[in-house]
């Protein structure tokens, strides 16, 4: 039997099992676990920001994501790409949440005495004849959150880097030194963010 949609919205035609004249198909329908949506920023251009010492600065890699449901769950995934003008070991990344314009860091180790809490430290690339032309990539692990928002929450997800013990430049996408030639690569930056139903 063919699947009609009728004039009056009804749908006639499924099996058992299927939708019939009474339902409506919407993402609160969703069973829990579902991607409901997936929204992501993807930077193949360069950019820099200015690192401070143990303040954490915004960087590109940022994305907006606006709830469809009230307590659905987001995953957070991403990738920082480039070099520092200062050793990888000094240079922490941190997963940052944003609503209402109130920010808070997610995801970090515990804030025990003087240490850091960061989401990650920044992979070695350089090495001692070679430590400007050497950017590194960091594959950050799925995260997921669960802010308790309203539906219609317009929620910013975003990494932040932050200096531990020096301040320097962070260079995204590229190298320090960015002379054109084939030993000094290009690479993107991205984050994606999937909201799931609860």
């Amino acid at each position: 039997m063919p699947v009609t949609i009728n004039g009056n919205g009804s749908i006639t035609g499924l099996a058992q099992g299927g939708i019939d004249g009474t339902k409506v198909v919407t993402s609160a329908a969703q069973p829990a676990g579902s991607i409901i949506q997936v929204v992501n920023t993807n930077l193949t251009g360069i950019d820099d920001v200015s690192v401070p010492n143990g303040s954490l600065v915004d960087t590109p890699v940022t994305v907006n994501i606006t709830s469809t449901i009230a307590n659905s769950k987001f995953i957070i995934t991403g990738a920082i790409n480039g070099e520092a003008n200062q050793a990888d070991h000094v240079l922490g990344i941190v997963l940052r949440r944003v609503i209402g314009g109130s920010g808070t860091s997610i995801n970090i180790g515990n804030a025990a005495g003087s240490r850091t809490p960061i989401t990650a430290m920044h992979s070695q690339g350089l090495h001692t004849s070679d430590n400007l032309s050497t950017p590194s990539t960091n594959s950050l692990a799925a995260y997921v959150d669960s802010p308790g928002q309203a539906a219609g929450t317009t929620i910013t997800y975003k990494y932040a880097l932050i200096g531990i013990a020096y301040a320097f430049t962070y260079y995204f996408g590229r190298s320090v030194t960015d002379t054109d030639g084939a030993g000094y690569e290009r690479m993107p930056n991205h984050i994606t963010v999937m909201e799931v139903a609860p």
